[in-house]
């Protein structure tokens, strides 16, 4: 099992995609708008975020949408075992302490079903005071942890690793970098969840 892949110019709207393919319902940790709910593959969406503007301005779907106005540090307590097809921490988990991060992660581990999908950039992208859904959110879009490949590894995560995927094409990335800064490369990890 080759637990590591570097991927260039990829579609990481399909390696999403792939990512729900047979799961019919995710909870979605982190969701703000929904926008890439289009391309999940499933029926139910539990949409749960800790900033409620998000969750009244989010995008219609053809899925069922639960939305719950949590903070991501208590699904643990909000979701039972093995609830969930799938958990998904898309451009959430870097908002986190690593502590609190790596609580959500066990909890997450424990509430799915079938997988937990993460995606976060490589290392640290200092983000702070910028919402670009312009909700006033900014204290909740702060970047607190970076991460890479052998964190996710270490704990049984697949990881393709996006090659310059982050660059000055995107506002985050120029207010954190500058203009002229190298692209920063993306992952996008993913665990397979075996029952015991």
């Amino acid at each position: 099992m080759n637990l590591y892949t570097e991927v260039y110019n990829a579609n990481f709207i399909t390696l999403l995609r792939q990512q729900f393919r047979y799961c019919v319902s995710v909870l979605d940790v982190g969701c703000g708008l929904g926008l890439l709910w289009e391309h999940y593959d499933c029926n139910i969406i539990v949409a749960m975020d800790i900033h409620r503007p998000y969750l009244e301005h989010l995008r219609k779907t053809p899925a069922f949408v639960l939305p719950i106005v949590a903070d991501a540090r208590e699904i643990g307590s909000l979701l039972m075992p093995r609830s969930v097809d799938a958990v998904a921490l898309i451009d959430s988990l870097e908002h986190l302490t690593k502590a609190d991060a790596l609580k959500v992660l066990d909890d997450a581990e424990k509430i799915a079903r079938q997988r937990v999908v993460i995606f976060t950039p490589r290392g640290f992208f200092p983000q702070e005071s910028l919402d670009n859904y312009g909700l006033n959110g900014e204290k909740f879009q702060t970047h607190q942890s970076g991460w890479e490949p052998e964190e996710f590894m270490k704990r049984g995560y697949r990881v393709i690793v996006l090659k310059s995927f982050h660059n000055a094409q995107n506002a985050s990335f120029r207010a954190a970098f500058g203009e002229d800064a190298p692209p920063v490369d993306a992952l996008l990890a993913y665990k397979l969840i075996k029952d015991e």
